[in-house]
């Protein structure tokens, strides 16, 4: 992993290879709208910091984490829990704000990412996110997926491909790596929609930026896995 300043210190640079398989998790400290069912949040995750932990004490150290604790050290409305997860890119690079300082999210460090925006703050802190709904998350990333890599989509009715960056064990523990080449055979796809696995031909970089027009978004499948848009422009 390295680091390189970036923005005059407000954010910081952080890359990372042999990602693929990686296991990692998220934090979002949400906050309701003033006005209106929605909400939004910063989100910490711990892509990017070295460990020499093993995957399942990392998921125990995760799973273990106490929401009413973590609400009075960073405060917000709400905390959601996103994760444990594995990571699928081969190789990534992501903006960390804050100068790229660590947060201490109880006994895991954490680098602050980005934003993400809800449309109803109540469902999505009770973990109840609609699945296959686009959803805006706000951050300045690159995934890099070799050649010969094998990727895992969602493709909407109109055609919208979403490549899954990372898989979740929340909902089932068992859906691990190995499994997502048959993963389409366990949900419980909308009309319309396609799973496919597929291998590059040639290296999938996906680029997101915080402040891109349209935004960057994401889908969630039922079992929480993260798929974000493919923009081709």
């Amino acid at each position: 992993m390295t680091t390189s300043a970036n923005k005059g210190q407000q954010s910081v640079l952080i890359s990372g290879d042999h990602g693929h398989g990686r296991h990692h998790a998220e934090v979002l400290i949400m906050s309701r709208d003033a006005e209106g069912p929605g909400g939004a949040g910063n989100y910490y995750n711990s892509l990017g910091v070295v460990d020499d932990v093993s995957d399942e004490d990392f998921d125990a150290r995760f799973l273990a984490l106490d929401p009413e604790m973590l609400r009075k050290v960073h405060g917000g409305d709400g905390i959601r829990f996103n994760g444990p997860r594995r990571f699928l890119a081969d190789r990534f690079e992501g903006e960390a704000f804050d100068g790229g300082r660590l947060s201490m999210l109880g006994p895991l460090p954490m680098y602050l990412y980005g934003t993400f925006v809800v449309p109803d703050f109540d469902a999505f802190i009770a973990g109840k996110q609609i699945p296959y709904r686009e959803t805006v998350s706000r951050r300045t990333t690159t995934w890099f997926f070799e050649a010969g890599s094998e990727v895992y989509e969602l493709v909407s009715p109109e055609g919208i491909v979403f490549v899954m960056q990372s898989a979740s064990l929340r909902v089932d523990p068992g859906n691990t790596v190995d499994r997502l080449p048959t993963l389409g055979e366990r949900l419980a796809l909308p009309e319309g929609w396609i799973y496919r696995a597929r291998t590059l031909e040639d290296e999938l970089v996906m680029r997101a930026t915080y402040d891109s027009d349209p935004p960057n978004t994401i889908v969630l499948d039922e079992l929480e896995n993260n798929y974000q848009r493919l923009r081709t422009a």
